[in-house]
């Protein structure tokens, strides 16, 4: 009975999210920013903390991040210098996809670590938002080389790290 409660109470849910969505314009824009490994992935993914929801927060210089809900899993909560959620909404052993859901630009992320062969791994960043809540085109182009230049010295301080001794 529960099941099927649940199963009535979701295809509701779906029924008035898809009627409350409304078409947006977008301009979607990606950003992929790579660092080679000269370690296998599953060394690399432990080095970089890919397993620690929060890890990233030391590559970014980010203020503070909490974890909310969750331990890093699918569905997991985390709380970026006090105001900005993130929640992860993909993860394999050597990666995780999160979105932050209240933003005008749909704003999502990609940590992963790929297999090159057997004692090599590339670090692979790869950011996607809609763009056009940026502003003009001006606007545009500072916000991509901005998320470009932050995100590639994180990739960068990523990797040094994983290649260490």
């Amino acid at each position: 009975m529960k099941a099927i409660l649940m199963a009535a109470s979701l295809m509701a849910l779906g029924t008035t999210v898809t009627q409350a969505q409304t078409a947006q314009p977008a301009d979607w824009t990606t950003l992929t920013m790579t660092a080679d490994i000269a370690k296998p992935a599953d060394v690399a993914w432990d080095r970089i903390g890919g397993n620690d929801w929060c890890g990233i927060a030391k590559y970014l210089d980010v203020q503070s991040c909490t974890i909310t809900s969750g331990h890093g899993e699918v569905g997991s909560l985390r709380l970026i210098n006090g105001s900005i959620v993130e929640i992860a909404v993909a993860r394999t052993a050597h990666s995780y996809t999160y979105a932050q859901p209240f933003t005008p630009i749909f704003y999502n992320g990609t940590m992963a670590v790929e297999r090159v062969d057997a004692t090599h791994s590339r670090l692979v960043y790869t950011l996607i938002w809609n763009q056009t809540a940026v502003g003009d085109a001006k606007a545009q182009a500072d916000a991509r080389e901005s998320r470009h230049k932050r995100f590639q010295a994180a990739v960068d301080k990523m990797a040094a790290a994983a290649n260490a001794p």
